[in-house]
């Protein structure tokens, strides 16, 4: 990942890298040849017919960066979701997974990570295509080290086009899909007794359907969760007097950053209360 010197906050993902490829930015061309052999924290310049352009920092991206900046084919579970999903969930290494819904990925890796190499997250979704994308995008996140952790199933759970995914059960469900209600009589079987199983739904007339279908079911509604996560601007700032030669100390600007905060979905977690199917 390289982040721009002089506005930081401009991040730019560039790979996998291949020694005759390039990544064009209105700053000038970044060659991947320049880029390949050097080390975090490393400076490079973009090329342009002047010479160099603006200057980039060189990093290793995080999970989070990474999720957000990767290509995509629809609207990925954002980190402050995932790490809500994992806490609800109760996950710990070794655990077993399953998702419906893969989408871009983002919430699979971050579950491969809690699980770890000796876990494993199923995860399953029904447009081939983004099951394709979402395995890529798997693969290209530090060469492929999650990739052990998960397993890619293509089909609707309801059908069982997934694979054989029954046993032995799971430690916990997550189902990220419009009507999760047409999908829980057939997963609620693969579920743990007393294990949790999240939905997450944009809007809260999903989730009250989800909540009346499951008053039929030996399902316990736990919790209903909106995940807000709010950055802050700290930085020095000078205490100007109204001669503007003069200074009158340092002083530090703090207050929230000016990034909107947006509704993304509700949790809902649900606790399994009985061994007996649902009908």
């Amino acid at each position: 990942m390289l982040r721009q010197c002089k506005r930081s906050h401009k991040q730019i993902l560039v790979g996998p890298l291949q020694v005759d490829k390039s990544y064009e930015t209105h700053k000038g061309v970044l060659y991947h040849k320049n880029i390949i052999g050097r080390q975090p924290r490393d400076r490079l310049y973009s090329m342009t017919r002047e010479g160099n352009g603006a200057e980039y920092v060189l990093h290793t991206p995080t999970l989070e960066e990474y999720v957000l900046l990767c290509k995509r084919q629809c609207t990925p579970i954002y980190p402050k979701d995932a790490s809500a999903i994992i806490s609800m969930l109760d996950i710990n290494p070794g655990d077993r997974i399953l998702e419906a819904g893969t989408g871009n990925a983002a919430l699979t890796m971050h579950l491969a990570r809690a699980v770890g190499i000796s876990g494993k997250v199923h995860t399953v979704e029904n447009i081939v295509g983004r099951s394709k994308h979402a395995k890529e995008i798997v693969q290209h996140y530090r060469r492929g080290l999650l990739l052990p952790s998960i397993s890619f199933h293509i089909g609707l759970l309801s059908n069982r086009k997934g694979g054989n995914l029954i046993a032995p059960l799971f430690d916990g469900l997550v189902l990220d899909m419009p009507t999760p209600w047409t999908q829980l009589p057939f997963v609620f079987a693969y579920l743990k007794p007393d294990r949790y199983a999240v939905c997450y739904l944009p809007n809260m007339s999903q989730v009250l359907d989800l909540v009346r279908a499951c008053q039929r079911w030996p399902l316990i509604l736990e919790d209903v969760v909106e995940v807000t996560w709010r950055s802050w601007e700290l930085r020095m700032a000078v205490i100007r007097n109204q001669d503007t030669s003069q200074s009158n100390g340092d002083a530090m600007v703090c207050h929230p950053t000016h990034t909107p905060i947006g509704h993304t979905a509700f949790l809902v977690k649900l606790r399994k209360s009985s061994t007996a199917a649902i009908k």
